[in-house]
């Protein structure tokens, strides 16, 4: 008689299947695709919690509402959790800065372990930040970390004035004078009256976190204030910061960042800077978001759009060639725009929503693109960088 000592071999071709228990992802996959899954959509008192089931050490981050992991020869089942979270609102007033009243946004847990200062990006502002989605869900889990925030703006976003001429409304980060150079002074002051205030005191470690030219900013400003960390969203910094700063920095980038002042030079400049930190033996990270596909509930994550009309929006852009056989935006949503705007018919359910609405759907796409913008996927990385740092 003849045996055979052949082992039998999975085909590469072979389909396995995803489930994904509240939340979205599951289909049928193959052997090495790169599969990604998103928690169900959660309320302004709801927090994500983590990932579990017993294939869960297979996610690149189990404990972010969007992670992904590569296909094995297997079915594998992922369940989301969700967290209640205390209801805070955020307080709104003008404090005087060293020339003017400056808007101040802000929040002091009981018994908060650090205060963390918020950055918009250019152009941006204030009320951009606290208007936005992605800054308010990591603004949640900051505060249910029992972080305080402290929410300003830029000099020029406030005088919309270019003080510098360089043609953009934003941070100065030079002069590195914290007199001479209005944000950095404004900052202290702000806080300053907060300590006078009694709602906090100097003895709370101190974070910066921004977008943008808020990310450049927030490198500069951790460092010429010596905070505990600094975290830096699709901004590279400089070969200044790299060099010299003594402050632990996270750099969190956008792959298929498109923005003409970031796009891979800018992504590649912010990795060598995060080695360069780190050859000085000071804590660095680097991530970068990886695009992932759409699913039809994605437009539904905010709570004004509902899944029926999300998944209307899901199929008009199928239906018109945006999505790829696996889902993928083709290009960036600047193609979707024009197209609105030249043949609205070809999209009834998106132009019947509100501007508000329509602006959502597509950051939602930049997102989903991995573009230049303020993004949420990394919070509990940002989180675990101010707590721990590299530890």
């Amino acid at each position: 008689m003849l045996y055979s000592c052949k082992e039998s071999v999975t085909p590469a071709t072979a389909n396995y299947t995803v489930i994904v228990n509240n939340g979205y992802g599951g289909g049928t996959h193959k052997i090495g695709d790169t599969v990604h899954i998103f928690s169900q959509a959660y309320t302004s008192t709801q927090g994500f919690s983590s990932w579990s089931g017993s294939d869960v050490s297979l996610l690149n981050a189990p404990n972010e509402w969007h992670t992904w992991f590569i296909m094995p020869g297997r079915n594998v089942n992922f369940t989301g959790s969700l967290q209640n979270i205390n209801a805070f609102a955020l307080s709104y007033e003008q404090i005087n800065g060293r020339d003017r009243l400056k808007p101040v946004y802000s929040y002091f847990p009981s018994g908060h372990i650090g205060i963390v200062y918020l950055l918009h990006g250019t152009g941006g502002n204030a009320a951009n930040i606290v208007a936005d989605y992605e800054w308010q869900l990591l603004i949640n889990d900051l505060v249910n970390a029992n972080f305080a925030v402290i929410i300003t703006e830029s000099e020029e976003a406030t005088t919309n004035t270019d003080l510098n001429g360089d043609g953009n409304l934003r941070w100065n980060a030079t002069p590195l004078d914290t007199v001479s150079n209005v944000d950095y002074a404004n900052i202290r002051i702000i806080t300053d009256t907060f300590y006078g205030r009694g709602v906090t005191d100097r003895g709370k470690p101190q974070y910066s976190i921004g977008m943008s030219n808020g990310g450049n900013f927030s490198t500069y400003l951790s460092t010429i204030y010596n905070f505990k960390s600094g975290v830096s969203y699709c901004a590279p910094s400089g070969g200044y910061i790299a060099q010299k700063t003594n402050v632990p920095l996270q750099f969190c980038m956008a792959r298929f960042d498109n923005n003409p002042s970031v796009g891979p030079t800018g992504n590649a400049n912010a990795l060598s800077n995060s080695q360069a930190i780190e050859a000085r033996s000071v804590c660095s990270k680097y991530l970068i978001k990886e695009r992932s596909p759409l699913y039809a509930e994605r437009f539904a994550r905010r709570g004004d759009i509902s899944v029926q009309i999300s998944t209307s929006i899901f199929n008009e852009l199928k239906a018109n060639h945006f999505l790829d056989s696996k889902n993928y935006f083709i290009g960036y949503s600047d193609s979707l725009q024009a197209l609105l705007t030249s043949n609205p018919s070809a999209f009834p359910q998106i132009t019947s929503l509100t501007p508000v609405q329509q602006y959502f759907v597509l950051e939602q796409i930049d997102l989903a693109v991995s573009d230049h913008k303020m993004y949420s996927d990394f919070n509990k990385a940002t989180l675990k960088f101010l707590n721990t740092q590299c530890q």
